[in-house]
């Protein structure tokens, strides 16, 4: 009990310490293990030896409530009986063993822990778990169901970390996550009236580049040797391809204006060179007027690619359908001048280091949509099967 309150006065005095604060927090919010390393952490660091006093012993009162909790875990758990807290009491005996074995390296006469020997009730619900697990997984395989494959998984995974290699827990974790996953093709229509480019198809099913596979979806297209059966299939349908005419508009425009070129001489009334005060010539700013002619010019042309990406089951059926829109452009502005550069902007010098550039091709300009497209298909695709 003296303990008890010498520990509460530590903790309420150094709670404005901001280690402290952060212990605290932990214990009140049952994180123990998080405060005990966090503790740990502090007593190895610190070389204050009253500081170290104190944190021994608020590592003492952590590590004793740490142990209080998860034995009441137990204790409740195993009065329930029920089989579903079977893992729930093996990660509470593991957390035990854990805890004791991270205290056994810290060594100091005043820290005394009462360690248990725990490791036999770890491997009982090990095995309980395993056995209990395996159990409802088999029971979940033998509905041959996507979904109770994808359940069965989990209990299997789980069996895996605690107890690797158990019986037939592997081979069993390689059905489901065939069986479990569903398979998707996708394919490149061409419902136009233009030629579908080559390139462009390779591109969009170049799928790899999507990064959508995952645990339970697999998708393919037909560059891609699959032997099974799919269960849904997207169908990229290309409506039509619009490319814009080639555009050049130019736009003439001249400017004046009046800059300092050097010195001359301020004459007076009859022509003759003023002087000043000291008898030196008068001299003043020449300022002269220079001029620029430009044509500005602006090239432009667009390929507008208009696309349906369809949803379909197994047998082929529509089950939904996005529209699907890209535009990509092509332009050009540069600037010719005739006359004085001095009178251009900045802007306009940087134009006028540019020319004129041959018209990308059709095929380009569709092919450049590309990735814009892929970008769009693979949202739609996401937010579908998330």
């Amino acid at each position: 009990m003296i303990k008890r309150i010498l520990i509460s006065s530590i903790l309420l005095i150094s709670f404005g310490c901001s280690p402290i604060k952060k212990i605290n927090n932990n214990v009140v919010s049952g994180e123990f293990d998080k405060a005990i390393d966090k503790t740990i952490s502090e007593l190895k660091k610190t070389k204050n030896k009253k500081k170290k006093n104190q944190y021994e012993l608020i590592l003492t009162d952590i590590y004793d409530r740490s142990v209080i909790n998860s034995k009441d875990k137990i204790s409740r758990f195993k009065k329930d009986g029920n089989p579903e807290f079977f893992d729930d009491i093996y990660f509470e005996y593991e957390k035990l063993i854990i805890r004791q074995n991270k205290l056994k390296n810290i060594s100091s006469e005043r820290l005394n822990f009462n360690f248990e020997n725990y490791d036999s009730e770890l491997i009982n619900f090990r095995y309980k778990t395993s056995d209990y697990f395996l159990e409802i997984s088999n029971s979940l395989i033998s509905n041959d169901n996507k979904f109770d494959y994808r359940k069965a998984h989990n209990y299997l995974t789980i069996i895996e970390t605690i107890n690797p290699n158990y019986l037939q827990t592997r081979s069993l974790i390689e059905l489901c996550s065939v069986e479990g996953k569903d398979n998707i093709l996708l394919t490149v229509l061409n419902e136009s009236k233009s030629v579908l480019f080559e390139d462009l198809e390779n591109d969009i099913l170049n799928i790899k580049g999507y990064d959508l596979n995952s645990t339970w979806i697999s998708f393919f297209t037909k560059n891609d040797s699959f032997e099974g059966k799919y269960d849904f299939y997207i169908d990229l349908a290309f409506k039509s391809f619009i490319i814009s005419p080639e555009r050049l508009v130019q736009r003439e425009g001249s400017r004046e204006k009046n800059i300092v070129d050097g010195l001359t001489y301020q004459l007076d009334a009859e022509g003759n060179v003023m002087k000043d005060s000291l008898g030196n010539d008068i001299k003043i700013d020449k300022l002269i007027k220079i001029s620029v002619k430009t044509i500005e010019s602006i090239q432009s042309k667009s390929a507008r690619v208009l696309a349906e990406i369809r949803f379909l089951d197994k047998k082929k059926n529509i089950i939904d359908k996005f529209p699907l829109e890209s535009e990509f452009w092509f332009r050009n502005r540069f600037l010719e001048y005739d006359g004085d550069k001095r009178v251009l902007t900045n802007d306009e010098i940087k134009l006028s280091k540019k020319r004129f550039m041959p018209f990308p091709l059709d095929e380009v300009l569709i092919l450049n949509n590309s990735e814009n497209i892929k970008r769009k298909m693979k949202n739609i695709i996401y937010k579908s099967f998330k």
